[in-house]
């Protein structure tokens, strides 16, 4: 077997090493919220934590790592097309203009989880994107895997959580969870596929795109709910710096 061939086959055992291990924490992560009983204060703590992890991994390891290769003008032009992308979707094509003057209606909950289903789906795949380009290098690889499972978990906890807001049955949440699951280990597999034919750091441009996907949804979808409850605002702001610190603690 050629040098290059014994390296291609160590790289695919690392890309299902890294998808199935994607897959399994999407999944773990929102058992938690789907089987448990929860009430709508403590959804709202998640939602509020999960946040904090959005926010956290956008300008702690996201923006950090894409701005080493790509100047900053074409970076922040990127997040700002990936924030407005997400705002057009649920602001224009999404909107519903039917009013709910019902308080227990869940109108607004089932926008909100198709938005931010959408929102990180795409923010998903461009991470298994940037994972299955980034196998040349093992180390960066490695330390990709550990950022993103690390917000995978809390993302999917945050997102069935809004599901359980929403009132989605448990089939429909737990479906849409495994679209969810799916969309990093997706990304890691197409883009593996085109590895050696890329140009270098080209993983940078959906990861720009994702963040402002992220930016979007922590501050116009996620904060917004966790913190409409003023009776609760203190403990959200406490798990918003805690989902923060979790992203602190990982590794870069």
């Amino acid at each position: 077997m050629s040098f290059l061939a014994m390296l291609h086959k160590e790289e695919m055992e690392r890309i299902w090493i890294y998808t199935i291990g994607t897959f399994a924490v999407g999944i773990i992560g929102g058992l938690f919220p789907l089987w448990g009983r929860w009430s709508s204060r403590q959804l709202h703590l998640f939602v509020a934590f999960g946040a904090g992890v959005f926010l956290g991994a956008v300008f702690l390891h996201i923006l950090p790592e894409v701005t080493q290769y790509e100047t900053t003008h074409l970076i922040n032009a990127l997040v700002l097309v990936g924030f407005m992308a997400i705002l057009l979707l649920e602001k224009v094509l999404l909107n519903s203009h039917e009013e709910c003057h019902d308080q227990a209606c869940s109108h607004e909950h089932v926008v909100l989880s198709w938005t931010t289903l959408i929102g990180l789906c795409v923010h998903g795949l461009s991470e298994g994107v940037s994972l299955g380009l980034a196998l040349e290098s093992p180390k960066l690889a490695s330390l990709l895997f550990i950022a993103i499972i690390a917000h995978t978990s809390a993302a999917s906890f945050s997102l069935v959580t809004i599901f359980r807001l929403a009132g989605f049955s448990l089939t429909r949440a737990a479906s849409l969870l495994l679209v969810f699951s799916l969309s990093t280990p997706v990304g890691a597999l197409l883009s593996s596929q085109f590895l050696h034919f890329l140009p270098e750091h080209v993983a940078n441009i959906p990861a720009a795109l994702a963040a402002g996907t992220f930016v979007y949804v922590a501050t116009c979808d996620l904060l917004p709910e966790a913190f409409h409850d003023s009776r609760n605002r203190v403990k959200s702001f406490i798990a918003l710096v805690i989902g923060i610190g979790v992203m602190m603690l990982v590794p870069k």
